[in-house]
């Protein structure tokens, strides 16, 4: 898993660059309806170049597409020249380009003579750097050609929630159960922390299936992000009068954006290259990229925030209220990133934890449970601790991050989870059963066995609230709904079903890709059609047979222009009548 190598011809922001382009030419061009634009190429492409290609999933299942000269050459062109450029862990001859991470091997092969078919891909999408460029030229005249430039990223889903799990960017789940602020995630021009605080409980919960330790738990509290050199915060709000001893009991969760705080309209907030850098104690961040910006909104659903980077990462923050803690605490969850550094990074080679700040493997995970909780909870969570201007959050006055960090939490081998002088209430634990039935409609297993820990290790039935919540609010979870003309037809009588894909929650800006498997009484209607460039798909037919019939829309994704999960329609109910019925 690696960052990914840019081309020539690519800048920041491709990845909403690319979509604006690719909705603008879906939009003003019929030629392009049969096409899969930016995938496919025009040999008269404007310009010479087509806008780029990524393609977001990696890994299985095998890669079955193609690359088509669409729309059609004109008839004057009648021997296609492909010709192939490569990067990253791809190389090429003169018909093929071949990329492996040396488990999986994909490979584009380069259509046979005259060149006018498509170029094929086969095999596995390797999980390294996978950058490769695609010229077609016309044979008899040099002057019509178009170059096609391809990136396949390693794009993935990670998060922090509840108290606290951590899912990493290669799906290990453990927990990490610190107080302080850590950098969670790290990328090329920005950073994710978290504040992280304990939670008082009467009950020592039971051990985390993956290190095998018992430990006393905490929650984030609080979120702060780099876009560049800006700085963007969501905390509770910071007063004097609300901050004791280091923990908030704000009413509310406040924006931050360089430490003003910020009210989000329709349009959210972009910041990013356009706005002067700022310049504070702040500018010791890590390696901060000037030209990568972001958009803010508020999330579609709940009363959280989003951040949209331009390289694709987005970070989604979901914030509750604990009653009984008078405590906020946060969900955060970041898609589509191909940052590997962090609480959520990548495990470094033949490490049970991920790597070091500077690429240390802490190696295979000790017997001795002694040695998991050191590993873990001194050396691993002091080395991601933030450090003094390092720091992305806002403070109340006279606190820093100190005022947050508890070295000795988790507490080792603890026989009481209780907190003395605290002024925080413990939390007293609750049925199992009732916290199975709350959490039943998660549908991830760990997020579910996550959702069914914290209800009853706290008592707190808010956590399965969050949880749902948090579920409905992944952009890669679509919605499939089947219509058709009529409800009910005559036999031989044409009738048209129409299926649509879309984001179970839109952001506006995202259309799902791929194509669509219509479904008549539990049996495959011949293959699966192609999305439109409005996520629809459409079935005409005039051979259903006389009765009641149900027909029901799969959703195929696709990783052109973005992952997206697959989703199922209800069944939509459809009668045919025989002709003579009147």
């Amino acid at each position: 898993m690696s960052n990914k190598t840019p081309f020539p011809t690519i800048t920041q922001g491709v990845h909403w660059l690319g979509c604006l382009l690719l909705f603008a030419l879906l939009n003003s061009s019929n030629a392009w309806s049969a096409c899969n634009p930016p995938r496919d190429i025009d040999i008269q492409c404007p310009g010479h170049t087509m806008p780029p290609a990524i393609y977001d999933n990696p890994g299985n299942p095998p890669i079955t597409d193609s690359i088509a000269l669409c729309p059609a050459p004109l008839a004057t062109t009648t021997v296609v020249d492909w010709s192939f450029a490569s990067g990253g862990i791809c190389s090429n001859t003169s018909t093929s380009v071949t990329c492996s991470d040396g488990t999986n091997t994909m490979i584009l092969t380069a259509p046979a003579p005259p060149g006018l078919a498509s170029a094929t891909f086969s095999g596995k999408v390797p999980s390294g750097l996978l950058s490769f460029s695609v010229l077609v030229t016309d044979h008899g005249n040099t002057a019509i050609n178009c170059t096609g430039n391809y990136q396949f990223n390693f794009r993935s889903t990670s998060g922090g929630w509840g108290d606290v799990h951590v899912n990493t960017v290669e799906a290990v789940h453990y927990n990490f159960q610190s107080a302080g602020e850590f950098t969670v995630l790290r990328g090329d021009g920005f950073e994710i922390q978290g504040r992280q605080i304990p939670v008082a409980t009467t009950s020592v919960p039971g051990a985390d299936p993956y290190t095998g330790l018992a430990t006393c738990v905490a929650i984030y509290s609080a979120v702060a992000a780099s876009v560049g050199r800006h700085r963007v915060t969501y905390e509770p709000e910071v007063t004097l009068e609300s901050n004791v001893g280091g923990v908030s009991h704000a009413s509310r969760m406040q924006l931050r954006v360089d430490g003003v705080p910020t009210e989000l309209g329709p349009e959210g907030r972009t910041v990013g290259p356009d706005l002067p850098p700022i310049t504070t104690t702040h500018d010791s961040l890590h390696n901060p990229v000037q030209s990568i910006s972001a958009r803010i909104i508020k999330s579609p659903a709940g009363d959280g925030i989003e951040i949209h980077y331009s390289d694709g990462t987005l970070l989604v923050v979901t914030p509750a209220w604990w009653p009984g803690q008078q405590q906020w605490y946060l969900n955060v969850n970041v898609y589509g990133t191909t940052a590997t550094k962090g609480i959520f990074g990548k495990l470094a080679d033949k490490s049970w934890l991920p790597a070091l700040p500077d690429g240390t493997s802490l190696g295979p995970k000790p017997t001795s449970l002694d040695e998991r909780y050191v590993e873990l909870y001194d050396r691993f969570a002091n080395a991601w601790r933030v450090k003094g201007s390092a720091s992305l959050f806002d403070y109340a006055p006279g606190t820093t991050t100190a005022t947050f960090t508890i070295p000795e939490w988790p507490r080792k081998n603890p026989e009481s989870c209780t907190i003395s002088n605290s002024g925080q209430p413990p939390a007293h634990p609750g049925d199992v059963r009732v916290a199975e039935k709350l959490c039943s409609p998660i549908t991830d297993k760990d997020m579910r066995a996550d959702c069914v820990f914290d209800v009853s290790v706290t008592g707190h039935p808010g956590f399965a609230q969050t949880y749902l919540l948090t579920q409905n609010l992944r952009p890669d979870l679509t919605e499939t709904k089947v219509r058709s003309d009529d409800d009910e037809s005559k036999q031989g009588k044409p009738v048209t079903f129409v299926a649509t894909v879309a984001q179970k929650l839109p952001r506006g800006f995202s259309i799902p890709g791929g194509s669509v498997q219509f479904v008549l009484d539990g049996k495959d209607v011949g293959k699966p059609l192609s999305l439109d460039a409005k996520g629809k798909a459409l079935w005409r037919t005039s051979s259903l047979p006389v009765g009641r019939h149900e027909i029901v829309a799969k959703y195929i994704p696709t990783g052109w222009g973005g992952p997206f999960l697959p989703s199922t329609s209800p069944a939509r109910k459809h009668r045919v009548e025989n002709r003579g019925d009147d």
